[in-house]
């Protein structure tokens, strides 16, 4: 299975850092080494910076310097000089700079991975009628192929370059880390989660609205559990403050990636409810928090914006509900508090529909299988 030849992945996010693209990186490294017979990594040093594969020999790790300028010139400088570009599959975890510079330095198989946000012009006038449009549309067009984490992304670079080759394949997740724990309850609340950064457009703000206009005898049985920080954090908290909820919310601010499991499973439901604005660069590209939460066997409820459809499989672990839609929010919520049996049996189709479809060794699989064809 293994070729004689060699990734290198070029990406700014890359561990330590904890962002999705640096995520998504890290497990495309830890997996791939079934396929290739040398694994490069180029990335900006960090100061702290610790190798995260030293059981793995085949990852050889290329070091930039911090200063933008000075990372792309020395990259560019690296990358002309490359030994065997005929024989180096270059995976790239953002279309500028990283594949950008890739072209330009003449490296052959350019792969992008394209994400959401960064395909977006939001009220810039430069990105709408030059940076996309020209620079991004010629970058996506030179890529051999981009590698959209969903079928939302996937539009939005036909919609910049229509001949641009793409495919649409969503995230996976590590279901042997997230994975359903043996949990002590104390009590018989409906317990709800919401994970990731403290935005407004992720909705906190319309989940509390809808957890308040539940019937008082609903409001009794929950309790809302909210992990991240971020800049609306505070102004959530002093909204969650004015309820007749403030007692039954709880904030745990950052919650580190090995806490993340545990997090997850002292729950029985989780919610996000990211919002979509036309006019705006926030999108969720996919969502791998409701996958997270899927694979500790916890149901999930999402919005239908952005990619979070290709997250969320409607009646396998999972709802979707329309953005802002407080009614639907709250007839599905009185749904499943009157029916633990139907959230326990969720939280089990969710598990499985992650261990059958969506692991990181099958998105790996799928993700090889689409840069050989």
């Amino acid at each position: 299975m293994k070729q004689n030849k060699t990734l290198l992945l070029i990406s700014y996010d890359f561990p330590p850092s904890t962002g999705g693209i640096a995520r998504l990186c890290h497990e495309i490294v830890t997996h791939i080494s079934p396929y290739y017979k040398h694994i490069r990594v180029l990335t900006v040093k960090k100061e702290g910076f610790a190798i995260p594969y030293q059981d793995m020999q085949e990852v050889t790790m290329h070091f930039l310097p911090e200063q933008r300028g000075k990372a792309e010139i020395k990259a560019l400088q690296m990358l002309k000089k490359w030994p065997d570009k005929k024989n180096t599959d270059v995976l790239c975890g953002l279309w500028h700079p990283d594949a950008a510079l890739a072209v330009l330095a003449g490296m052959k198989n350019v792969f992008v991975l394209a994400h959401g946000a960064e395909l977006l012009t939001g009220e810039s006038k430069f990105r709408k009628y030059l940076w996309n449009p020209l620079y991004a549309k010629w970058m996506l067009g030179k890529a051999n192929k981009i590698i959209a984490n969903s079928h939302f992304t996937e539009n939005l670079v036909k919609k910049i370059n229509p001949a641009a080759t793409t495919v649409a394949l969503p995230l996976g997740v590590n279901p042997d880390f997230f994975k359903p724990l043996p949990i002590s309850r104390k009590d018989d609340k409906f317990k709800i989660c919401t994970l990731s950064r403290v935005l407004q457009f992720k909705g906190h703000d319309f989940i509390l609205k809808s957890l308040e206009s539940l019937p008082q005898t609903y409001k009794e049985k929950i309790e809302w559990h909210i992990a991240g920080t971020g800049p609306y954090l505070e102004p959530l908290k002093r909204l969650a403050a004015k309820t007749s909820l403030a007692k039954q919310i709880y904030f745990h601010g950052f919650v580190s990636d090995t806490a993340l499991p545990q997090f997850y499973n002292q729950h029985d439901l989780f919610i996000l409810a990211t919002r979509q604005e036309t006019k705006s660069t926030q999108v969720e590209g996919f969502g791998l928090v409701f996958l997270e939460a899927q694979a500790c066997g916890i149901p999930v409820i999402g919005t239908k914006t952005g990619g979070i459809a290709d997250a969320i499989e409607e009646g396998k672990g999972g709802w979707l509900i329309k953005q802002d839609n407080q009614q639907e929010l709250k007839e599905l919520l009185q749904k499943l508090i009157d029916a633990p049996d139907l959230v326990r049996a969720a939280g089990s189709k969710a598990r499985k529909r992650v261990e059958e479809k969506a692991s990181w060794g099958k998105y790996v699989e799928n993700l090889y299988a689409e840069m050989c064809s």
